[in-house]
């Protein structure tokens, strides 16, 4: 028998990234092996960029609109609460109130959200 022991050493290595670019040293990689790709993925980046801008964009146009939706109809219900109370129908007033505030309720949901 050998005397001998053999020791072995074994090492791994992981990189991670996060975004939409690589590292500049497989950005260069990427380069040197398919000439023309940094620009493809520069590009990628820049239309994704743009993307997400113009879908935030809508979120909040969006959002505001619903807000001022709901507001208004709080407002009607409120004043057909108003009004049925006063022509002595306090039944009537019931969905009226049930649609104020829901609305308000939404309103309020909304920007907490945001």
């Amino acid at each position: 028998m050998n005397d001998k022991q053999e020791n072995q050493i074994y090492s791994s290595q992981s990189l991670l990234y996060s975004g939409p670019l690589p590292p500049p040293k497989d950005f260069y990689d990427y380069e040197q092996a398919l000439p023309g790709t940094a620009n493809r993925i520069l590009l990628i980046a820049e239309q994704e960029a743009e993307h997400r801008r113009k879908n935030e964009e809508k979120i909040i146009k969006y959002t505001g609109r619903g807000q001022i939706f709901a507001f208004i109809l709080a407002i009607i219900s409120l004043g057909l609460i108003f009004f049925s109370i006063l022509k002595g129908e306090p039944l009537g007033a019931i969905v009226p109130a049930i649609i104020a505030l829901s609305s308000l309720i939404a309103v309020f949901m909304g920007k907490r959200k945001s």
